[in-house]
């Protein structure tokens, strides 16, 4: 049975903003467009919200020691509102003295001086979702910025002095190049972010993407072409000084996600806002994925939770072993024993015999901690099945 010991771990805490400008059609994000008016009611129930989970004693507990704003587009926030939120956190909850508080950016969706008052606010790290650097790139992703609007973006989040900047990318799109997908992680380098978060395009089921592909109007680029483009992701960026700490995730030393670190290292998340998810150690639970109903909910002083999960031992160990394998640092399997009271390498030791004994291997031990190699990277979610 596993062990149910106080996560001693501090917690993370999300803030979805669910307005954009324009949604795009592979974005499997809860996103509304052209519903910039109802911003301020949300944002008062967005308190309500807050104020309910103030009241809870597990989350009243925590030490948090991270705040995200992420979207759909939360750069359509004004920074007053901005102040407003995290003032209100800081004021409901613990948090500690060095929280990272990280605002997702879309190029062309803010001002220089919109990005001062970010600042000034309290945010601290900035993610603009680049995505591509070349024109027509970012029209077939359905992107309303320019790359000169990315660029500016940049220079006004380090006029302002953010010193801890992510840039994401999206490589695998239908007919790409690998001149082209290096071209972008060129220019992106080039303008020295700390961070880089390089995504291979999904085909998310319900996005008007999978629908042009279900009727034959798009194709996708086949999984070995895309291994491909990963493998070189990988070797480009740690050529260039970034280390490959997680799956899609590349940083400077000491520049890692701090709160992306927290959904693959099993603390606890508070997700605030319509579709939000969190985590409090052995449920997992979500909100409803409307801000209509959202709204609702809140004005009449009910949480707007729309379901949750009871993990069981097996979900968990299993889920432990996924997001552990995620990162460059592998599974503590040490820890796991400890967490679940089993011999890891006794229960999954069919598993084990057959990543780390292939030519070439997948997996390898070092230490106590069971790490993708190279290969393995490339085939993650097959090594992670075999867990399953």
């Amino acid at each position: 049975m596993a062990t149910q010991s106080k996560n001693s771990r501090a917690a993370a805490l999300y803030i979805h903003i669910p307005f954009c400008a324009k949604r795009c059609d592979y974005c499997d994000f809860y996103t509304v467009a052209n519903q910039e008016h109802v911003i301020p009611s949300y944002l008062a129930a967005l308190q309500k919200e807050i104020a309910q989970y103030a009241e809870i004693p597990h989350w009243q507990n925590q030490n948090f020691s991270t705040i995200y704003f992420g979207g759909g587009t939360p750069s359509l926030l004004s920074p007053q509102q901005v102040q407003h939120i995290i003032e209100i956190l800081k004021n409901a909850f613990t948090f500690a003295h060095d929280t990272e508080v990280t605002f997702e950016v879309n190029p062309g969706s803010t001002t220089r001086e919109n990005m001062q008052g970010y600042v000034e606010a309290g945010v601290n790290r900035i993610s603009i979702g680049a995505q591509s650097f070349l024109p027509d790139e970012l029209q077939q992703l359905d992107r309303l910025h320019s790359v000169d609007e990315t660029i500016t973006t940049v220079e006004s989040a380090r006029v302002a002095g953010i010193d801890n900047l992510s840039i994401d990318l999206i490589f695998a799109l239908p007919r790409q190049r690998p001149s082209r997908w290096r071209y972008s992680l060129e220019r992106a380098i080039a303008l020295q972010p700390e961070h880089i978060s390089a995504y291979n395009l999904t085909i998310e089921q319900g996005t008007p993407l999978q629908k042009s592909v279900a009727a034959g109007k798009v194709h996708p680029m086949s999984e070995w072409r895309q291994r491909l483009f990963y493998d070189h992701t990988i070797g480009f960026l740690e050529q260039h000084g970034y280390s490959h700490y997680e799956v899609s995730n590349y940083s400077k030393p000491g520049f890692e996600s701090r709160h992306n670190s927290k959904y693959w290292d099993g603390s606890f998340y508070l997700g605030l806002g319509a579709s939000a998810h969190s985590f409090d150690g052995a449920r997992r639970f979500w909100n409803v994925r409307s801000f209509a109903q959202y709204i609702k909910k809140l004005q009449n002083a009910q949480l707007p939770i729309a379901g949750e999960e009871i993990l069981t031992q097996p979900q968990r160990e299993f889920e432990t072993i996924m997001l552990g394998l995620r990162q460059k640092s592998g599974l503590d399997v040490q820890d796991f024993e400890h967490i679940f009271q089993i011999d890891f390498q006794r229960k999954y030791h069919k598993q084990l015999a057959k990543l780390t004994m292939q030519n070439p291997p997948l997996l390898n031990w070092e230490n106590s901690r069971l790490a993708l190699t190279r290969e393995g990277w490339l085939l993650c979610d097959a090594v992670c099945a075999e867990f399953a």
